[in-house]
């Protein structure tokens, strides 16, 4: 039985450095119901129910299909055809080292000497 509550005490500690975290790298003109230095407080004051009125009343909603602002532009593959990857490259040498075939006799050297 100590087991199990050692058990809750790690998904609780878990739970709350996660939403703590999570808390203090949201933007904050995307948090909801309260302000962010209020919630920060809640997480650290209420130690169970903080982190878990944080992750569903305060933490910003994102819509599915909606693209989480970053420096990197999302790309979608809609535009390829598959049969694009299968072209050659144009290149003369091995993409990889089984591709190779005097990398695949070398080997085959190293594993049987004696052929």
């Amino acid at each position: 039985m100590v087991w199990l509550g050692g058990l809750i005490t790690l998904l609780t500690i878990v739970l709350w450095v996660y939403a703590f975290f999570d808390a203090l790298t949201c933007p904050a003109e995307e948090v909801r119901n309260l302000p962010k230095v209020i919630w920060l407080l809640v997480i650290v004051l209420f130690a169970v129910i903080g982190p878990l009125l944080w992750l569903f009343l305060g933490r910003p909603i994102t819509h599915p299909g909606t693209a989480v602002s970053s420096s990197v532009p999302v790309s979608s593959a809609d535009h390829l055809d598959p049969s694009d990857f299968h072209r050659p490259s144009g290149r003369n040498r091995p993409l990889g080292p089984d591709d190779d075939p005097e990398f695949l006799r070398r080997l085959d050297k190293r594993i049987n000497p004696e052929d």
